[in-house]
């Protein structure tokens, strides 16, 4: 194969938290006073990283909420939601493949560490990865020092290395240690913001999966 190692992104990738993470921010606009609400299309439209820019897209004023109070409010409204969230029904196929097919696998979140496990022990697949990675705080900032650091830690070639996630961000990670990328379009981003990045756009991470194994 032309890639040893497979870098997961989680949220939007393999756990679909999409709607949930709607729901946590119309929550908190309610909460906080706006009358704008998101849907489903315009997320996906302006969601981005870092979160704050997402945020500012939306349109809190900074200058009467800041960012540091929203952040941890809306980690407040999604964390009682984020048992709701379900495995995309072909993530553990594609696992089993990635796995099945000789691929060692890891997961790179900007989710807080101790709540990526949280997230990913009920659905019984931690086997599957040989690291998961997550952020020391919830402002979701940057996946890129952990990239750098796991491939350095384990002397890992960037040329053996694949990214699978759903956001541009992702492939700026992927590019930032010189990894190659694929995107699903089916979580926090819309393909055609996907489609500005240039990278192979998959419906869903089976194909991405059976693509790779096929290189």
């Amino acid at each position: 194969m032309k890639y040893k190692y497979i870098i997961w992104d989680w949220n939007g990738t393999l756990l679909d938290d999409v709607q949930i993470s709607i729901d946590a921010m119309n929550e908190m606009l309610e909460q906080r006073g706006y009358s704008k609400r998101i849907d489903y299309s315009l997320y996906r439209e302006i969601f981005c990283f870092p979160i704050i820019e997402y945020y500012n897209k939306i349109g809190f004023d900074f200058s009467r909420h800041p960012f540091d109070g929203l952040a941890q409010q809306f980690i407040s409204n999604y964390s009682p939601k984020q048992s709701d969230a379900v495995l995309y029904d072909d993530a553990k196929k594609a696992l089993v493949l990635a796995d099945e097919s000789g691929f060692s696998q890891a997961v790179i979140s900007v989710c807080e560490r101790e709540r990526l496990f949280t997230q990913i022990n009920p659905f019984g697949i931690e086997g599957y990865f040989t690291s998961v990675l997550g952020t020391q705080d919830n402002y979701a900032v940057s996946k890129i020092d952990l990239a750098k650091g796991w491939l350095e830690s384990n002397a890992i070639s960037p040329n053996d290395v694949v990214f699978i996630g759903d956001t541009n961000h992702d492939f700026e990670v992927a590019q930032s240690v010189s990894c190659d990328c694929v995107l699903v379009s089916r979580g926090h981003q819309s393909k055609q913001v996907l489609k500005k990045t240039g990278a192979r756009i998959f419906d869903n991470v089976l194909n991405a999966v059976s693509y790779l194994a096929s290189l």
